[in-house]
């Protein structure tokens, strides 16, 4: 519930509590998911912690440490000695198993930025104005991300022009604009 209430007043100022956990805890880690390779970095890759935001890995781990303490103390009654090692294990397994259950369900972040040089041989089309060798059009293009670029477009032949609505491939990029044909769908 503190969790709660601070996520929701950070969220009031405009600052996020778990993106500040995950900024100040950012882990980098690549590490085969069956087999640890050894050291802190396979370890936290095993208990999925590099797959999971660490506000949610922080509120398995002292959940599952939590109710296992409990229930250890439910069941038999231990000394502090012997139930905490016991709930630790309990938790950092628990970790293991429901952290993979729960990183499959996350929703992963991937950026969709590309570098506009990627765009040679992609098709624009022309939106507004008429493009002429030297004085370039405005062209909007659609990239794999279904994501919109506008960019300034001119023939790359003397003479040519091109006009609104028309679809032409980008052959070159120059400093303030790309050198293009017509495209003549087949």
């Amino acid at each position: 519930m503190g969790l709660a209430l601070l996520e929701g007043i950070g969220l009031v100022i405009g600052l996020s509590m778990a993106s500040a956990f995950d900024d100040m805890f950012s882990f980098d880690i690549d590490v085969d998911a069956t087999l640890p390779s050894g050291g802190l970095s396979g370890v936290l890759g095993w208990l999925y912690l590099s797959r999971l935001p660490v506000l949610v890995w922080l509120i398995l781990f002292l959940t599952s440490f939590g109710i296992a303490g409990l229930s250890i103390n439910f069941i038999v009654i231990l000394p502090t000695l012997l139930s905490f090692p016991i709930a630790l294990i309990i938790a950092i397994f628990s970790c293991r198993i429901l952290g993979g259950k729960i990183a499959t369900i996350m929703p992963t972040n991937e950026s969709s930025a590309i570098s506009s040089d990627s765009f040679t041989g992609k098709i624009a089309t022309i939106t507004v104005g008429k493009a002429r060798k030297g004085s370039a059009a405005e062209a909007v293009l659609h990239d794999d991300f279904h994501q919109k670029h506008y960019l300034m477009v001119e023939p790359e032949v003397q003479g040519q022009e091109f006009m609104q609505g028309t679809q032409v491939i980008l052959i070159k990029k120059l400093s303030r604009s790309w050198l293009a044909i017509e495209f003549e769908p087949s």
